[in-house]
């Protein structure tokens, strides 16, 4: 799914703490770090078929 990566920036991502806490529970369970379950959560949700507006 995910294409090899050429370039990586550095953002701020500010998320509600609940949620970061949840995200990281499920990053470890899957073993890995919560920087990759959000690049793959990113990465699924872009490819879904874009909404009609």
């Amino acid at each position: 799914m995910s294409e090899p990566i050429t370039q990586q920036i550095r953002i701020t991502l500010r998320l509600p703490q609940h949620i970061q806490e949840q995200a990281k529970q499920r990053a470890d369970t899957q073993h890995i770090s919560l920087n990759s379950f959000i690049v793959r959560a990113v990465e699924r949700a872009m490819a879904q078929k874009p909404m009609q507006q």
